[in-house]
């Protein structure tokens, strides 16, 4: 997993969009806590389209 500071990702913003891209994602921390995530345009296409199958099997309803 790819953490960077927040200070980093100001001064280094072009590595880790790099990064983002070839690895899926870069988790953001500020004063020890991560705050953020940078994620590919790729893994956040896929995340939208999990997230809306596990919203649609769970309204379906095996009753009717």
């Amino acid at each position: 997993m790819n953490v960077a500071t927040s200070t980093q990702m100001k001064n280094s913003f072009g590595r880790y969009l790099n990064i983002a891209m070839s690895q899926g994602e870069v988790l953001i921390e500020r004063h020890g806590k991560i705050v953020a995530k940078l994620i590919s345009y790729q893994k956040s296409r896929t995340y939208l389209a999990d997230s809306l199958k596990g919203l649609a099997a769970k309204d379906e309803d095996p009753a009717e």
